[in-house]
């Protein structure tokens, strides 16, 4: 008798656990217990969980993880669609009540601070990978223990940190369950192009804000460079696919700068970035005293905000940040633990300035003016105390290239709130030590400017003033056309304070826009058309009554008019 060959698939599965290949992300990482204790109500043990979030059961047998670099294979498991698996100890294992469960003699440990965890096939085949840190529990400061990092929405595994978060369970994980915190989250990012340094004259390292797929991205049709230079091929680094290495045609050329743009790359849910695709690339040289600065710092961060320090590179000079490090100096006069900015390597271009920080998502999402392609995540900083404090930047060779001694008495002296404030430079030019060059940033601009123009800067030429209020009629209808206006304002220098009032035709006050406002060189602020309360008024003539002042004691005084229309019912 023969058996049709779909039974035969089916015997196979039933019997002998026989599973069609896995594609990557068929099997994921979705539960870590890095810090068991102490414990909140789970076994005092770390554990790992994986999930089948395919559609056919998966054979795990001689599959790998490796923890950092440290391996261990798995043993034989059948696991089923939308089913877990819990991974833990060998001594561990009666202390779960957890049906589907394998004890691993010599379970690797998972680091407190940060570590690559990455699940392989019996091929060696990347099928998922996380690289969590302490800032993926989503807390200001980590949890002291006994909480599990959980993935938030399984249909997402390859979109890193915003995907994963502290577990809510009350035991303080969910092993063998479904996750605590489990929700249809979105992913609203992008593979963006962020950096790109060169190993050698042939090749060029690409680094990208999330996970690519890996097999667009290693076509090289997708990479274009001006000035006729071609690339030969692409190769796409396991195992979290964020890095391309590009082969080019012909060498590098000293002294010249050439342009990357690349096109239709897409992330792993088949995305791609429709913003940040081109930069700027050259062979770097080693720069002097005073070409690299010190450009604004964050010592004294708000909840939620992580400190940073960036870089301005004012050369005409390609840098390699790998060049650089970090230090403070102590009240001996002895300088402190040099910091790592960059283990990849990534090229500071000329006019370019780079915050590093330890947490460049949070960074980003504090401050409204950031500006994320010109944020670097670093390991540490170096230590940053909130009153005083000294921050040198050096060459790997030691040679001294800026040094700020940072104090409290640098803000801007009418300020009330200095946490979460930076102190922006005001001058390229001017030193470091000059205490004049310094100020804090711009109320208007979000109170920082992280990888963004500093809001408090000298101009480059010219004594000017110019406000606008744009358009001349608004109509705040919320139809999506001038539902706001807007009034700008260009400034002759730093240190501007603003006190913006509105009247009504009658010369009675409706709203005050801004008070002791620190306005910064550009920047601008919107009317809604309501009142203090909130309430919309009634169509008319509204006056704008605009001071300007500075501790010198300029004060700049103007009026501005503007046409609010309603519909008529």
């Amino acid at each position: 008798m023969r058996f049709p060959i779909v039974c035969i698939g089916l015997l196979l599965r039933a019997f002998s656990g026989f599973t069609q290949s896995p594609a990557i992300y068929d099997v994921v990482i979705h539960e870590i217990m890095v810090k068991p204790g102490p414990p909140l109500g789970l076994p005092p043990y770390e554990y790992i969980e994986l999930k089948n979030i395919s559609t056919a059961p998966v054979q795990l047998k001689d599959w790998r993880i490796a923890v950092n670099k440290r391996e261990i294979i798995l043993p034989a498991c059948l696991l089923q669609p939308d089913s877990l698996l819990l991974l833990c100890a060998t001594a561990a294992v009666p202390s779960y009540r957890v049906p589907n469960i394998r004890g691993i003699d010599r379970f690797p440990a998972l680091a407190d601070d940060s570590a690559l965890v990455v699940l392989y096939d019996a091929h060696r085949r990347v099928m998922h990978a996380v690289d969590y840190d302490a800032h993926w529990y989503g807390t200001p400061s980590p949890p002291k223990g006994g909480i599990s990092l959980e993935m938030i929405n399984d249909a997402l595994p390859c979109s890193g940190k915003i995907n994963w978060t502290a577990s809510t369970a009350v035991a303080g994980g969910t092993p063998g369950n479904p996750n605590a915190v489990a929700q249809p989250l979105p992913d609203n990012t992008r593979p963006d192009l962020r950096y790109a340094t060169i190993t050698d004259s042939l090749h060029v390292l690409l680094g990208f804000s999330k996970t690519l797929d890996s097999a667009v991205a290693a076509d090289p049709a997708h990479y274009h460079f001006n000035n006729g230079l071609q690339v030969t091929s692409s190769r796409v680094l396991p195992p979290l696919f964020r890095n391309v290495v590009l082969q080019l045609s012909i060498p590098l050329s000293p002294g010249e700068i050439y342009t990357l743009t690349t096109m239709a790359l897409t992330d792993c849910m088949g995305e791609s970035s429709g913003l940040n695709t081109s930069l700027s690339i050259g062979i770097p040289q080693l720069p002097e005293k005073q070409e690299v600065v010190i450009n604004e710092v964050l010592f004294d961060p708000g909840p939620g905000s992580p400190e940073f320090i960036e870089l301005y590179n004012g050369s005409q000079k390609v840098v390699e940040l790998a060049s650089l490090r970090l230090c403070n100096r102590k009240a001996d006069g002895s300088l402190g633990p040099w910091k790592i900015l960059s283990s990849t390597g990534r090229l500071l271009m000329p006019g370019q300035p780079l915050a590093l920080t330890t947490d460049a998502v949070a960074l980003s999402n504090y401050y409204p003016r950031a500006q994320p392609e010109n944020i670097q995540t670093v390991g540490s900083l170096p230590s940053m105390p909130a009153t005083e404090g000294s921050i040198v930047l050096l060459r790997t060779d030691s040679a001294l290239l800026d040094e700020l001694h940072y104090t409290r008495r640098l803000h801007f002296p009418l300020a009330r709130e200095l946490q979460g404030v930076s102190l922006e430079r005001l001058s390229y030019s001017h030193p470091s030590d000059d205490v004049d060059n310094w100020h804090s940033a711009a109320t208007a601009a979000g109170n920082a400017t992280p990888g963004a123009i500093n809001s408090q800067r000298w101009p480059d030429a010219g004594d000017s003033l110019n406000i606008v209020l744009a358009p001349g009629v608004f109509s705040p209808n919320q139809d999506g056309i001038d539902d706001w206006v807007r009034l700008s304002w260009t400034l002759p220098g730093p240190g501007y304070v603003g006190n913006i009032v509105i009247y009504d035709i009658q010369g009675r006050p409706v709203r005050w826009l801004a008070r002791n406002f620190l306005l910064g060189n550009n920047g601008y602020l919107q009317w809604d058309g309501k009142n203090e309360n909130a309430v919309l008024l009634p169509s008319g003539i509204y006056i704008f009554l605009i001071e300007i002042f500075n501790l010198p004691g300029q004060v700049k005084r103007c009026k501005r008019t503007v046409v609010m229309a309603r519909k008529l019912n």
